[in-house]
């Protein structure tokens, strides 16, 4: 009885025909240069503002010992007035990143917020990532979203987009407008259904001078947050202060 016979040596007879499997020189070049194509690609369809020239406000002088807190989405005829409630008794000011549809079927809740001594800053007319529409789109979206809050009788150059969607083409809008691209350093993340003790804890761990921290109009459990982190924030000798609409120097 003839026994089985085996090969000795590699295996590449279980490989196909004339493949060679790359060496670990040739793997690790294959990934850099994968991964330079997948960076190169992104910085060319949304490259950091700054490598455009745009206004971009990111934060507040650390030496300051300054924060802003911010709100997304409003205004809205629940949670706003509890937002301005929370602050007047906590005296702190703040700047509303409001939605254009909303101020104009919430006008009176835009005029309090003027009010009582905070800011409206612009974050579109209907809330639409700028990703997802054409550049036919933006003097819909970003300027008449500008237009509401000047109707208020306010005047800002603070854009923040929804979600964070920008593309070139939308920064770009920016940038030929002398638009200023308002970004965060805290995303609190209670756009979920969060308890108000777990959102004061996140920021309380994560403050620091010169933060801009972003939160939403909506809800109760933002409202009921704020008298802890503002109390901890001061705590720590920090003060609260609307948005700037630039940084010291720029035009």
């Amino acid at each position: 009885m003839s026994q089985p016979h085996f090969e000795s040596g590699n295996d590449t007879a279980a490989s196909p025909a004339g493949f060679k499997k790359p060496d670990l020189a040739a793997r690790i070049l294959i990934f850099v240069l994968v991964t330079v194509a997948i960076w190169s690609g992104y910085f060319f369809w949304r490259p950091p503002g700054p490598m455009l020239g745009i206004h971009v406000v990111t934060s507040i002088p650390p030496e300051r010992n300054q924060v802003t807190l911010t709100f997304d989405d409003g205004p809205h005829p629940l949670s706003t007035p509890l937002l301005l409630g929370a602050l007047k008794r906590a005296d702190a000011k703040a700047t509303f990143f409001v939605v254009g549809h909303g101020m104009k079927l919430y006008p009176q809740l835009a005029l309090r917020i003027l009010e009582e001594g905070h800011t409206l800053a612009n974050h579109s007319q209907h809330h639409i990532n700028l990703t997802k529409v054409t550049a036919e789109d933006y003097p819909v979206e970003i300027d008449k979203g500008f237009a509401a809050i000047k109707a208020a009788g306010a005047d800002t150059l603070l854009f923040r987009p929804p979600g964070g969607g920008l593309d070139r083409a939308a920064m770009d809008y920016l940038y030929r407008n002398n638009i200023t691209l308002a970004w965060w350093t805290n995303n609190v993340g209670d756009w979920m259904p969060l308890p108000a003790w777990k959102i004061a804890r996140h920021v309380n761990n994560t403050l620091r001078p010169g933060d801009i921290v972003l939160m939403h109009d909506a809800g109760t459990s933002t409202p009921q947050s704020l008298p802890i982190i503002v109390r901890e924030a001061r705590k720590r000798g920090l003060e609260f202060v609307p948005m700037p609409e630039r940084i010291d120097g720029e035009n």
